[in-house]
């Protein structure tokens, strides 16, 4: 049997190099994964993939302007490149900005599983363009109560944008009845934000589910203005416990039909309340 050539052995080299620091992304490891993929590069620098993933571990890590170089080169060896190009967009007036907060929080994966009642996801619609840049899917973000408004902010404290009004005064009036949440960057658009946001307790006086399910399956509504919305109606869509405390567990296998509570299908569920009226 042949020996591999030179060429054969570079290629395998540079596909298990490749693996490696994609495992390295999916651990969040991006200082390791940044280190890896340079190596990688020494032996073939003229790989698009990798210098898309050294561009992904340095936005992670908060350093621009290295982020922007790696996938300004990516363009130039691929022009074509939509990986590149979207953030390279994203990336725009950041490259002199401050290095990214160390510490910010990559939340645990089993907040993104989505469990009847205890979760939902919210759009935060136009937020600047300065913090969208700065976040990745998988961020902690954090809820603040701000009077009858409960905004998101970014651990450094900096206001995304603000939940749905009706959603987010249930959540307040549960949160000040001693309910703790937990909330995270889901997807990115260009000028939005998708946040899931899950009950990590439960305060025994609490009988109201955090997100009541619906029976409607359309997709969710774009946000809409608090002065449209009767604030009041809350009370209207209540959905309490079982008394012995017990509600569904995630199985693993529910599909969408099953229960994945937009929070949107809150509002859809209270309109039909009305029409019944």
């Amino acid at each position: 049997m042949n020996s591999p050539t030179e060429g054969e052995e570079e290629v395998r080299l540079t596909r298990q190099g490749a693996e490696q620091a994609i495992e390295l992304a999916i651990e969040s490891k991006w200082e390791e994964a940044a280190t890896l993929n340079r190596s990688i590069l020494e032996a073939t620098p003229e790989d698009v993939d990798t210098w898309n993933r050294l561009g992904k571990s340095l936005l992670e890590l908060g350093r621009y302007r290295e982020a922007h170089d790696a996938y300004a080169k990516s363009i130039e060896l691929d022009p074509v490149n939509q990986i590149a190009k979207r953030n390279l967009e994203r990336l725009e007036g950041l490259q002199d900005a401050a290095p990214r907060r160390e510490g910010v929080a990559k939340v645990a994966q089993d907040l993104f599983i989505e469990e009847v009642g205890k979760s939902g996801t919210t759009v935060l619609r136009a937020a600047p363009r300065e913090l969208l840049a700065a976040l990745t899917a998988g961020d902690e973000v954090y809820l603040k109560a701000e009077e009858d408004v409960l905004q998101i902010a970014n651990a450094g404290g900096d206001i995304i944008g603000s939940v749905e009004p009706k959603l987010g005064l249930r959540l307040l009036r549960l949160i000040q009845g001693g309910n703790q949440y937990a909330a995270a960057v889901k997807s990115l658009g260009d000028t939005d934000v998708e946040v899931i946001i899950k009950e990590t307790f439960r305060d025994p006086s609490q009988t109201r589910l955090s997100f009541p399910a619906s029976g409607s399956t359309e997709t969710s509504r774009p946000y809409i203005k608090e002065s449209l919305l009767r604030l009041n109606a809350d009370d209207d869509d209540d959905e309490v416990l079982d008394d012995d405390g017990d509600h569904e567990d995630w199985d693993g296998e529910a599909s969408d039909s099953d229960g994945n509570v937009s929070l949107a299908t809150i509002e859809e569920a209270d309109s039909d309340d009305d029409e019944d009226e």
